[in-house]
């Protein structure tokens, strides 16, 4: 009997131990490569190459949208690595606008300070190297220690930052040549469960036309106005307020933007790796890698919706009123991470870097905002703590009618479903 109870014992004490040294052994890798990314980037190298850069910002400073890339529906094969900012338009082109009248930020300074912090290829080869190492660590984890919560949670976050890695590939902006970008997307496009080339599609238009009413833009996560909710027949009011209300909004949106939304587009994207996953290392493991992709789903949702999504935000009425810097100053957050969260993050948190100049990548952006920031240049951004992050999580709907800023220059503001508005669960 004492036999029989010591071996009845020894798979849970296994399953203690297991579990501890997955925890320990996480915390490790996360630590020797954020040590070891930082001794081994170049932070001194400033790239010269921005012929196509200046070309674009010439066109576009002067409102020649026929021959902008971003605009003229050009392949993106064919596209230059153009920049996604103009000068700040006129006083009177802003008339009605939040913009202020006089714009703090200086573009030629900015441009300077973007330059700066171009694509490196010694860098870009370390910051890969790590992604690929985070995502066989992540998977090394759940294999072994049979889809242990916290490593599904690993590879989910390692997924996010193989996502932010193919994000900045398709922007041009990972590698100094387009071709090794290009190469990359496509690469990385069946580790993410998105095609390339409709990622590409949708994505431009976000940067080209973010903070416009007349435009779709795919990204954002507020659709409608307490008004417009208010005018709908109940079955939509209710089926809007059971779907978007935030507990069940991320992961749902999670599973239906990077699993279901368009299979005859993103079928093969979503099938391949998993299958290999399954014939290699088992069907446990399998389960394991799906439920991770449907967490780094769920999180990449909740990003978006705060990257765009805190008060106030910026939406104007059509293309006249807007401006390209505002939407990015202004339209854009700043939610800066602590370690270990910034290692999977890979800098999308500073999203006004990014809308300002997408050339800027993910494992220079940091380094580009805290110069930016001795400069004085972000005082117009709103920079997001984590309660205001966690508050603006739930905001689910425009509040009144106003979905854009008014003749008067009121902007719109975000408001949150009851009970969370009645426990203040949202940006205020």
């Amino acid at each position: 009997r004492s036999k029989l109870k010591l071996r009845t014992q020894e798979p849970a004490n296994m399953g203690r131990v297991s579990s501890g040294a997955l925890f320990l052994w996480i915390w490790l890798v996360a630590v020797l490569l954020d040590r070891g990314f930082e001794a081994f980037s170049n932070d001194g190298r400033v790239l010269a190459h921005s012929v196509g850069h200046d070309r674009a910002f010439t066109v576009l400073a002067a409102g020649n949208k026929r021959h902008c890339s971003l605009c003229s529906g050009v392949p993106q094969a064919r596209r230059q690595r153009t920049t996604r900012i103009r000068r700040h338009e006129s006083q009177k082109s802003l008339q009605g606008s939040v913009a202020v009248a006089d714009p703090i930020e200086d573009w030629g300074e900015l441009k300077r300070l973007f330059a700066k912090h171009r694509a490196d290829n010694r860098e870009a080869t370390a910051s890969l190297g790590m992604t690929i190492f985070l995502w066989v660590a992540g998977l090394a984890s759940v294999h072994l220690s049979g889809g242990h919560w916290a490593a599904i949670l690993f590879l989910g976050l390692s997924l996010i930052r193989c996502f932010i890695v193919f994000h900045d590939a398709a922007h041009l902006s990972f590698f100094e040549d387009g071709n090794s970008n290009r190469l990359l997307a496509r690469i990385l496009q069946w580790f993410v469960n998105y095609n390339y080339r409709e990622w590409d599609r949708i994505h431009v238009s976000h940067h080209s036309h973010l903070g416009d009413e007349t435009v779709k833009d795919n990204s954002l996560t507020v659709f409608f106005s307490e008004q417009q909710l208010a005018e709908f027949p109940w079955p939509l009011r209710l089926a809007h307020r059971v779907i978007r209300d935030p507990l069940l909004f991320f992961p749902l949106a999670g599973f239906f933007v990077f699993f279901i939304n368009k299979p005859h587009i993103h079928g093969p994207q979503r099938v391949l790796v998993p299958l290999i996953v399954w014939c290699i290392l088992g069907w446990q493991t399998f389960i394991g890698y799906l439920a991770a992709a449907w967490v780094a789903g769920a999180l990449g949702v909740a990003a978006f919706h705060l990257q765009h999504g805190c008060n106030t935000p910026y939406r104007v009425a059509d293309k006249s009123h807007r401006s390209h810097l505002d939407a990015a100053i202004l339209g854009s957050t700043r939610i800066p991470l602590s370690f270990p969260l910034s290692l999977f993050s890979f800098g999308i948190e500073y999203h006004h870097v990014h809308h300002l100049d997408t050339r800027v990548p993910g494992y220079r952006i940091q380094r580009c905002d805290a110069e930016g920031l001795s400069r004085g240049f972000w005082r117009r951004v709103d920079t997001v703590s984590a309660g205001r992050a966690f508050r603006s999580l739930f905001h689910t709907q425009f509040e009144g009618s106003r979905r854009f800023i008014d003749e008067n220059g009121v902007p719109p503001r975000f408001k949150s479903f009851w009970p969370y508005s009645a426990l203040r669960l949202q940006d205020t």
